[in-house]
C-alpha cells in the first residue's frame, strides 16, 4: 500500500471514530499522536466495556470480613477477598448480553455524566434525559448515550409527554443493561458505615502513602469523603485530617459519608483547591493526598466524550499550578501523593516532571506495601515517550500507572514526591 492510500485509510478511520463515538477530533488527534492508531483503537474499545469489579473497603471496626462476605453471598453477589489488599473485598460486575433486537423500540437519550451508571444497571432519572421519542407509561424503551450506543433496556414509568413537567423522579426502570454492578450503595450495611467503595487508583494512592501517627493530613479530592474516611481508619481515627470540599454539594456529601462511617478527627473546610493553597494557612501539613479535577479518561465505561484537547490542556495547567503551590501549606519533608483517573501523559507524567523541575520538590519512594507489589509486577509504571526521558528513573521509583486495558477496570496514575528541607 502506498503512502497516499495509507493516509486515506487513516483519515477514514479517524472520521469514523468521531462519528461513532462522539470523541472530539482534537482529542483523537492528540491521542493518535501520543499513543498511535493501534493503541487508540484498543483503548476506545476497552473504555466502552464495563469494569470487571468494585473495590470494597471493609470497616473492620464495624464488621469482620467473613460477616460482610456472607451478607454479599446472601444477596447473590459474586465476591471474594481482594488479591492485592487484605482489607478489601472485590465484588464482580457481571457483563450481560441483550436478549433481543432493540432497533424498533422508542429511545431515551441520556447525558454523558449518567451513562456509566445506567450501563451498570441504574435507573434513568429526570435529570439524566437529553432527548426522547414518544412512548407511554409501561412501554419498553431503549436507553442510549449521546453517540447512540445502547446502554440499557427498560420499562418507562411515565408518558413521554410528562417528562418536561417533572422534576426529580425515575423515568425508566432499567431491566437489562450492558452490565450489572451490585447496588452496594443502596444496602443498609453501606448506610451504616460497614464498608466504603473506592476506585482502584484511589486505593493504590492511599496505600502508597507512608502514614504516621504524628501526621497532620490534608485531603484534596473531588470524592464524597470515602478517601478521608479510609485514611482515618488506617490511622485509627487518632490523626487530624482536613478535607477540602469545593462547594456546598460536596460539603454535604462529605459530611454524610463521615456521619455514616463514624469517622473522627476529620474537619471539612469549604474552599477551592487553588484558593486554599494560595491563602496563608496557619496550620501546616505533613502528608497530602491530592486528587484534583482531571479528564477521567481512565474511567470505564465511557461511551462518548465531550472532552476536547483544549480542555485537557486546561486541566493539566490547573493541576500544575495546584501542585506547584502546595508548598505554601506544608511542613518540611511533607509527602505528597498525586492521583488522577487519567490515561494522558499531560495530566500524569507531565505534572510529575513539572513538580520535579521545582527546586523545592524531590521524588519520593512509594510505601513499602506498594513497592513490594511493584517488585512482584502486580503494579507497574509505564514506558514514557522521549519528552519524559529525563525523569524516567524517578517515575520508575515513585509512580504507578494502573492500566484500564490490562486491568479491565478504572485506571489512573499515582506519583509521590516530597517537599525538600530548606
Amino acid at each position: 500500500m502506498n503512502s497516499n492510500n495509507e493516509s486515506e485509510e487513516s483519515a477514514g478511520i479517524f472520521h469514523e471514530l468521531i462519528r461513532k463515538f462522539s470523541y472530539s477530533g482534537t482529542l483523537l488527534e492528540h491521542w493518535l499522536h501520543d499513543f498511535g492508531l493501534d493503541y487508540v483503537l484498543k483503548l476506545i474499545d476497552h473504555l466502552r466495556k464495563p469494569m470487571n469489579s468494585l473495590w470494597v473497603q471493609v470497616n473492620t471496626n464495624r464488621i469482620d470480613f467473613d460477616s460482610l462476605l456472607e451478607i454479599f453471598d446472601e444477596r447473590e453477589f459474586i465476591a471474594k477477598k481482594h488479591e492485592l489488599f487484605d482489607d478489601f473485598i472485590e465484588v464482580e460486575v457481571v457483563n450481560r448480553e441483550f436478549d433481543d433486537n432493540l432497533d424498533d423500540l422508542p429511545t431515551v437519550r441520556v447525558d454523558h455524566e449518567s451513562s456509566t451508571g445506567i450501563a451498570l444497571g441504574k435507573d434513568v432519572q429526570t435529570a439524566n434525559v437529553m432527548r426522547y421519542d414518544d412512548f407511554n407509561s409501561g412501554d419498553y424503551v431503549c436507553v442510549v448515550d449521546g453517540a447512540s450506543n445502547v446502554l440499557a433496556k427498560g420499562t418507562s414509568e411515565v408518558n413521554s409527554s410528562e417528562i418536561s413537567t417533572l422534576t426529580q423522579r425515575s423515568i425508566v426502570r432499567v431491566e437489562e443493561s450492558l452490565a450489572y454492578a451490585p447496588p452496594l450503595g443502596e444496602m443498609s450495611t453501606y448506610r451504616r458505615g460497614f464498608f466504603s467503595i473506592l476506585s482502584p487508583i484511589q486505593v493504590i494512592g492511599i496505600k502508597s502513602m507512608s502514614l504516621g501517627m504524628k501526621d497532620n493530613i490534608l485531603v484534596m479530592s473531588n470524592d464524597k469523603g470515602d478517601v478521608a474516611s479510609y485514611i482515618a481508619e488506617l490511622t485509627q481515627n487518632k490523626v487530624p485530617i482536613t478535607v477540602i470540599a469545593q462547594n456546598d454539594m460536596q460539603v454535604k456529601a462529605v459530611n454524610k459519608t463521615l456521619e455514616r462511617s463514624k469517622s473522627k478527627a476529620i474537619r471539612v473546610q469549604k474552599s477551592s483547591f487553588s484558593g486554599f493553597v494560595n491563602h496563608r494557612q496557619e496550620t501546616k501539613y505533613t502528608s497530602v493526598y491530592v486528587e484534583p479535577q482531571n479528564s477521567r479518561t481512565a474511567v470505564i465505561p465511557i461511551f462518548s466524550s465531550n472532552l476536547m484537547y483544549g480542555k485537557l490542556r486546561h486541566f493539566a495547567e490547573n493541576q500544575n499550578k495546584l501542585v506547584s503551590n502546595l508548598y505554601r501549606c506544608l511542613l518540611k519533608e511533607t509527602e505528597i501523593t498525586y492521583v488522577t483517573h487519567s490515561i494522558d501523559y499531560l495530566e500524569n507524567e507531565g505534572v510529575f516532571k513539572n513538580a520535579l523541575s521545582k527546586a523545592y520538590y524531590n521524588n519520593s519512594k512509594l510505601s513499602e506495601v506498594v513497592s513490594r507489589l511493584k517488585k512482584q509486577k502486580k503494579l507497574t509504571s509505564r514506558e514514557v515517550p522521549d519528552l519524559y526521558e529525563g525523569v524516567k528513573d524517578q517515575l520508575e521509583t515513585s509512580s504507578i500507572y494502573f492500566d484500564p486495558i490490562s486491568n479491565n477496570n478504572s485506571g489512573g496514575f499515582v506519583s509521590n514526591f516530597t517537599l525538600k528541607e530548606k
